[in-house]
């Protein structure tokens, strides 16, 4: 997972809280798909403000834009569940030593905010695997939603004539009705709802999957062998290495770690203790 890697594509990047990945992740062989309205960014906790409209000729007047767009949001965000990851920058030469800088798992903020402040680790799946197990485990009406996620700044003024994912269609809506309209509202605006967000996220370099539920709960997906890796920060506890490798090696995970020499990263190459021995035996 780390030397000779041209593809962007391959893998994904979790970061997460040492107790977190060896309590449940790990242990439970199992990622968590948490309701939408839990992220850290405003606009996808918030309740969205819709407006009613009509591409025709329909007497929207009826319509009370509060008690509709109320309606929308919770349908929306009430039934979304998301797990988040990052992904590799391109372009990857095959360089481990110039490629470290757009890794995936060498995102100092993404440590420092979601990690535990660099003693946490950071998960390595192989997406595609991953992205089957989700599929297979998803019942069948459920939709699934993956993607990177776009950054652009806009303005407060909606542009009605072009993007109308904060209006809800009249017409569709008496067409279809109030069932079925959530999931056509969502499929046809799916990006600008929960793919985009402000610039100033743009370093995370988000790659996200979106379940949209009829559960009430949080959704669980075993990841099975997509798997592959556990990358440990600069100050990860040495209990915490231990723990994470004898969990993830009977699956073949890959295990190593971040330093840092001066204002450089760079693997943790030398640590004796992701040298592989017999089972069960660490330093």
């Amino acid at each position: 997972m780390i030397e000779n890697i041209t593809s962007t594509d391959r893998f994904l990047y979790h970061y997460t809280k040492s107790s977190t990945a060896i309590d449940y992740i790990l242990k439970d062989r199992n990622i968590k798909f948490g309701a939408y309205t839990k992220t850290n960014d405003p606009k996808e906790t918030k309740t969205w403000e819709f407006t009613v409209g009509t591409n025709g000729s329909i007497d929207y007047g009826k319509y009370r834009d509060a008690e509709e767009s109320a309606w929308l949001s919770n349908e929306l965000k009430g039934r979304a569940r998301v797990a988040c990851f990052s992904q590799d920058s391109g372009p990857l030469t095959g360089c481990h030593l110039s490629d470290i800088f757009r890794r995936g798992f060498c995102k100092p903020h993404m440590w420092a905010h979601y990690a535990e402040n660099h003693s946490g680790v950071c998960l390595v799946f192989d997406r595609q695997k991953l992205s089957q197990a989700i599929t297979s485990q998803t019942p069948d009406g459920e939709i699934i939603m993956a993607g990177p996620v776009s950054y652009i700044d806009k303005g407060v003024v909606p542009d009605l004539y072009g993007d109308q994912a904060y209006l809800i269609n009249a017409d569709v809506l008496e067409a279809v009705g109030r069932e079925k309209y959530p999931a056509l509202h969502m499929k046809t605006h799916y990006k600008t709802l929960f793919f985009e967000k402000m610039i100033d996220w743009l370093n995370e370099a988000e790659w996200r999957f979106v379940i949209f539920s009829d559960t009430d709960n949080d959704v669980f997906i075993e990841y099975g062998d997509a798997l592959v890796g556990i990358v440990f920060g600069d100050g990860t506890s040495k209990e915490t290495i231990r723990t994470a490798m004898q969990l993830g090696r009977p699956y073949g995970v890959q295990c190593t770690g971040l330093t840092w020499k001066n204002c450089s990263p760079w693997y943790d190459f030398g640590n004796p203790l992701y040298l592989r021995k017999p089972w069960g035996e660490l330093d």
